[in-house]
């Protein structure tokens, strides 16, 4: 079997915790379900040796058709049986394996930074978690048992093919090395060929992604149709790498297939060169023997070549998801800590993208109770920083804390336990308006439910609803409107009662009237909290207690509104540009 065949098997057996020696005991059982698919031949050889060939007189263990008939039957039961058991705990333990090996996936997928998981394509994390995880459920419960079995049998009849004429069993057997050097010749070519397809399904997934989500924009400005040629070549490229795939696929494999076939010509050649030298007349069993067995051996040999297609594809998956086990994630304490207040901490902290340099040696410090916005323009790091407080990823270097202890030794957890995030993009499930509230705290009652979208300013709307807080909120929030989401947003940071309350402006995107009905529950949620707030509208942050203004990652301005306004530098010239689009 390939090398890198059996490192991909290994490395999923050892992330497994269960099913691998139920896994094995089915591979040992379909070897021997194989194996004994010969001996029927055997018995048969050696009852007509018995009858035609030998002439002493001691009675052998087999003397009678009856003997026969049930040393027979013993094999097609035992074959039977071994069949029954090979299946079902090959199948049963590879379902277990790859269980396990899902599950370990996706806590790995669940504690890595969410600042990696935003930086991939919803289609590839669906994909991986999906179709790659079919590929190694179809190694296990399929592909390795057959090709183990495959080629485990084939080695046990040219053992015994040895034992009955070595002449013919090495002449025939040499075309062998051959027909597997053909199929790893190809293996460089058949590898690249199944990566470049695999990205390029990875394109075509997100493409159509892409295409469908922003259909309603793309038909306002006319562009459906350019955009659907775009989606058109990209699956016409995909379907030329599906080709390719297939012609390195199957090329070797019917090469491979055709070398084998020609063991039974060179079979037949040494028949004819080495008939003349025998004495004896009348028909000569073991030549008989030795050619069924042959057939018997090249007939799993046959279905190598398909699997190790198959096999090679499936670990392009395997090398893709192990690659995503191998990436780190944050690191927890053994012994988490909990801050004594709620202090927010900046020391000399230094973040970067790549190369990209996006936080650059930044230190500040939010009073409990106090509110901080950071102001700048677009790309500046502002959500890079929010995301830090909110330990979505840890920084390069310097430390972020909380009441003095850095968010390391807090932990994830007990950081998210402490945050509560109002964003933008708010992001409801497709479940009831209850449901999506509670998320915030799964064991409140009913009743602090609704006194968190009374303080929320949501309650009225809430009522008009036909099935009022239990109405569906479909995929997204896509039956509510813009300031209903943001409402229910903050219902659920209210619900949680969080002492640190990040916020990316909630109000930006909406119309006056909603957004003075915004501000009011925002008011309410930020209370006596410690606040850090990106700010697009100014006029939103005038009150708050301190403000940074980021240029590039770095901090070039901060202090109060009107301290800064006195200054004269980047905060004044941002407050003079938005005052004069509002004139």
């Amino acid at each position: 079997m390939d090398r890198q065949a059996l490192l991909s098997i290994a490395r999923v057996l050892g992330h497994a915790s269960s099913g691998k020696w139920r896994f094995y005991t089915g591979v040992v059982f379909r070897v021997l379900e194989r194996s004994v698919a010969i001996a029927p031949l055997l018995l048969c050889f050696h009852w007509l040796q018995q009858q035609f060939l030998t002439t002493s007189k001691v009675v052998p263990w087999l003397s009678t058709p009856m003997d026969y008939f049930m040393a027979l039957g013993g094999c097609f039961v035992m074959q039977l049986l071994c069949a029954y058991i090979g299946q079902y705990q090959s199948f049963v333990g590879s379902y277990q394996v790859v269980h396990a090996y899902r599950i370990k996936l996706i806590n790995h997928v669940r504690q890595l930074p969410l600042g990696r998981m935003r930086r991939t394509h919803s289609s590839e994390f669906l994909e991986i978690l999906t179709e790659d995880i079919k590929k190694i459920e179809s190694i296990f419960s399929h592909i390795a048992p057959d090709l183990i079995s495959a080629l485990v049998t084939p080695v046990i009849g040219l053992v015994v093919m040895l034992f009955i004429n070595p002449i013919y069993a090495i002449s025939t057997l040499i075309l062998l090395p051959l027909a597997f050097w053909v199929m790893e010749v190809s293996k460089r070519k058949f590898v690249q060929v199944a990566m470049a397809k695999q990205q390029s399904y990875r394109q075509s997934a997100s493409a159509i992604t892409d295409y469908i989500e922003a259909l309603k924009t793309l038909k306002l400005y006319d562009q459906a149709q350019v955009w659907l040629s775009h989606l058109a070549k990209q699956l016409e490229k995909t379907k030329q790498h599906s080709l390719q795939v297939e012609m390195w696929g199957a090329g070797p494999v019917l090469t491979y297939r055709i070398v084998l076939n020609m063991a039974l010509s060179m079979f037949v050649i040494m028949l004819a060169i080495t008939l003349p030298e025998h004495r004896f007349s009348g028909i000569d069993f073991t030549t008989i023997l030795f050619a069924l067995l042959l057939i018997k051996l090249l007939e799993p040999l046959q279905e190598v070549g398909e699997y190790l297609t198959v096999l090679r594809l499936a670990m392009q998956s395997e090398r893709k998801l192990e690659s995503i086990l191998n990436e780190p994630v944050l690191a927890e304490p053994d012994n988490p800590q909990l801050p004594s207040n709620f202090d927010i901490e900046f020391e000399r902290v230094s973040f970067q993208h790549g190369s990209k340099k996006v936080i650059d040696d930044v230190s500040f410090c939010v009073p409990q109770g106090t509110t901080m916005a950071i102001v700048g323009a677009s790309g500046s790091g502002k959500s890079t920083l929010l995301n830090l407080c909110a330990r979505f990823f840890d920084p390069n270097s310097g430390c972020v804390k909380i009441g003095g202890l850095d968010l390391k030794n807090i932990g994830s957890k007990g950081v998210h336990q402490l945050v509560g995030m109002v964003f933008q993009d708010i992001q409801l499930i497709d479940a009831s308006i209850v449901e999506n509230i509670r998320i915030g705290r799964l064991d409140a009652s009913d009743e602090e439910v609704i006194e968190a979208c009374k303080t929320a300013n949501c309650l009225e709307f809430i009522d008009n609803l036909p099935s009022g807080i239990n109405t569906r909120v479909g995929d997204g929030g896509l039956l509510l409107s813009g300031g209903q989401r943001q409402r229910i947003a903050i219902a659920r940071a209210l619900l949680k009662n969080a002492p640190i309350v990040l916020l990316d402006e909630a109000t930006a995107s909406l119309d006056p009237i909603t957004q003075s009905e915004v501000i009011i529950a925002m008011k309410n949620l930020l209370q006596n909290r410690t606040v850090v707030t990106i700010a697009h509208r100014l006029s939103s942050i005038e009150g708050a207690d301190n403000i940074i203004v980021l240029e590039q990652g770095k901090i070039v301005e901060s202090g109060c509104h009107h301290r800064l306004l006195a200054h004269g530098g980047h905060y004044t010239h941002l407050w003079n540009t938005q005052s004069m689009q509002l004139v």
